[in-house]
């Protein structure tokens, strides 16, 4: 029988009393930044206390550490300021970070990314701040944009103590029951996307982790099996595995075990790591899932992931893919480590784990063909031999690694302007010529709009295929305004060039928005970070050409593209709609309102100068 949290289905975010209208017990509005009785009494307008029964201890542990913060202390949190102490002298909820004076060049928010630049500086840096009001004509108050329960601004995070001892851990489910869900999940097309785990190996991990004793190795098999009920619970396979715990608690279970699992160095504790780092990344959490992803990478190589199995060098035993090979398996252990580095060193702006240089990145036999043929399959035949998928396309997947090495890493920041024109070009082609090689019915166009026909067969994966490339082209692209350019580099050609990359970065954050106005409805409800972070780069996107350029023609159809956002995020699919997850809408709501209201104030100041008469 399902559990009541598996039962309930999506629901919409409640309209909810701040603190002080509750005690007062008034109507409130809920008006953000603050409402109306507390605009009116000059009132910190919070929403600190628990919400109701969220049946999840670790939740309720989190908020009942409550903080209060000024308005200053707010905006120096938005930026991800490790100096920042609440005026009650407690930390945010979290583990201690050391100072680190070069916050403000690093935003800690990771929606608020390191591709949306105002001339050379980052869109919310003192320098960006002032350039967005020299454009409005007015002071703009900042802290409206980090007024709202700021210690909610990044994901909840599953946080655990490694010195939990073992009688504290849930309790695992019987061990027919996980050879269940071994089964079911082996059978999805999630195990093609995500191939974690081989059933011919799992044996062997579910005898080490129900051994009565204590053998060598039991505690990362243990970690394995904790990691991966979190992940049935994430992708919503479970039936009954959430009686008193949940996807959360065996996380944290599984966190607790990471002092043994790098002791030992197995491929369970591989498989445990990077489940782990699956679920902090669709959880949003992307510092943790990196830091995670850290830990992995030096299992892989010591495991030898990172090259191919001597035992199967020759060419024809390279034809076929055995998922119960053991070098099969860390072969798809690594690429799937590999996908995840190259997404996450380009949302964040931060190093790669791994480095290129150090790994085969021979693609498996037949990839390219065997991906084309699974991909416009709803469910293909799943066994031993079918080829996985893995979250993106291995050769994009290369190529964000081009990406971040030629426009992003610290050696690019000192290419002149013609190399880094010339490092756009190149890489805009290499990743036209990935889009030609997909197949017609799911190949990305160069531009959606609300004309632009949908397959009828479209799927999850084809769906972030689409945005992955739109990001990618906005991420190439942007990297022109990372740089302060002179006068002298505007000079002919160049400032064409600029211009252009400048119009298909905007284009591909208009076809992000307007593709995923269309395509929500068949999207898992797991992806909610990913469409979000995706959503939100768009928006940046959009705000700094607008605040640039709020005399263009296009200025009002992007305002009007902005103003459409807060319904577009209240429409993303969610499995499970928590308490952090309800005030982050919120905020993102207010946020991006906000900015819309910004560039509003913008373009009216263009068009009343435009018609001015000259003093």
């Amino acid at each position: 029988m399902r559990s009541r949290l598996a039962q309930r289905g999506p629901r919409t975010p409640r309209r909810r009393a701040c603190d002080s209208c509750y005690k007062k017990k008034i109507q409130c509005d809920a008006e953000f930044p603050q409402c109306n009785w507390c605009k009116h009494h000059n009132l910190a307008c919070t929403y600190n206390r628990i919400w109701g029964q969220t049946g999840n201890s670790q939740l309720i542990l989190l908020v009942s550490n409550q903080v209060t913060l000024t308005p200053k202390e707010g905006a120096q949190c938005l930026l991800g300021d490790p100096l920042c102490i609440p005026s009650g002298g407690c930390a945010l909820p979290g583990p201690p970070r050391a100072a680190d004076r070069t916050w403000h060049l690093r935003p800690g928010n990771t929606f608020l990314n390191n591709v949306t630049y105002l001339g050379g500086h980052h869109v919310f840096s003192d320098e960006g701040r002032k350039w967005i009001e020299s454009q409005v004509g007015e002071t703009i108050n900042f802290d409206k944009l980090s007024s709202l329960e700021l210690q909610w601004l990044k994901p909840l995070r599953l946080y655990a103590d490694t010195t939990v001892p073992p009688a504290l851990r849930p309790n695992l489910p019987s061990r027919p029951e996980v050879e269940r869900y071994i089964l079911v999940y082996s059978s999805s097309f999630q195990c093609l996307v995500f191939p974690v785990i081989s059933r011919s190996f799992f044996e062997k991990t579910l005898d080490l982790a129900y051994s009565p004793v204590q053998p060598s190795g039991s505690a990362s098999a243990k970690s394995c099996v904790y990691s991966f009920l979190s992940l049935i619970s994430l992708f919503g396979f479970d039936d009954n595995i959430h009686g008193a715990t949940d996807c959360q608690s065996y996380a944290s279970a599984a966190q607790s075990l990471l002092t043994p699992v790098v002791e030992e160095m197995t491929v369970d504790g591989l498989q445990s790591l990077i489940m782990l780092v699956q679920l902090h990344y669709f959880l949003g959490d992307l510092q943790s899932a990196a830091v995670t992803l850290s830990m992995a990478t030096r299992l892989l190589y010591a495991l030898g992931a990172h090259i191919l199995p001597t035992n199967r060098s020759s060419a024809a035993s390279l034809l076929a893919y055995d998922k119960s090979e053991l070098g099969c398996h860390l072969r798809d252990l690594f690429w799937l480590c590999y996908s995840f580095d190259k997404d996450i060193c380009l949302r964040t702006g931060q190093p790669p784990c791994m480095n290129d240089a150090h790994c085969d990145l021979t693609l498996p036999s037949d990839y390219v063909w065997l991906q084309d043929i699974n991909l416009q399959q709803t469910i293909p035949q799943i066994n031993n031999h079918t080829n996985p998928l893995f979250p993106w396309d291995l050769r994009l997947s290369m190529l964000k690694s081009r990406i971040y090495n030629e426009l992003y890493s610290a050696s690019s920041l000192h290419q002149s302007v013609s190399e880094l024109l010339s490092s756009i070009r190149g890489l805009d082609e290499a990743l036209e010529q990935w889009r030609l090689s997909l197949p017609g019915e799911f190949r990305p166009t160069l531009y959606f709009s609300g004309e632009t026909p949908v397959s009828a067969n479209v799927n999850t994966q084809a769906v972030m295929l689409r945005l992955a490339y739109y990001y990618c082209i906005t991420t190439i692209h942007q990297a022109t305004s990372r740089r302060q350019v002179s006068e002298t580099d505007l000079a002919g050609p160049r400032l064409k060039e600029i211009g252009s990359s400048t119009s298909l970065s905007i284009a591909a954050s208009r076809s992000t928005l307007s593709y995923l106005h269309r395509v929500l409805p068949v999207v898992k409800g797991e992806c909610f970070w990913i469409i979000l972070f995706y959503a939100i780069t768009a928006v940046l996107t959009l705000f700094c050409n607008i605040i640039s350029n709020p005399h263009d023609t296009e200025a009002n159809h992007n305002v009007n593209l902005l103003q459409m956002v807060p319904g577009l995020i209240r429409r993303i699919p969610i499995r499970k709609l928590t308490l952090g997850e309800v005030i982050h809408l919120q905020y993102l709501d207010g946020f991006t309102a906000e900015l819309a209201a910004i560039c509003v104030r913008a373009v009216s100041k263009s068009q009343q100068s435009a018609t001015d008469p000259d003093p």
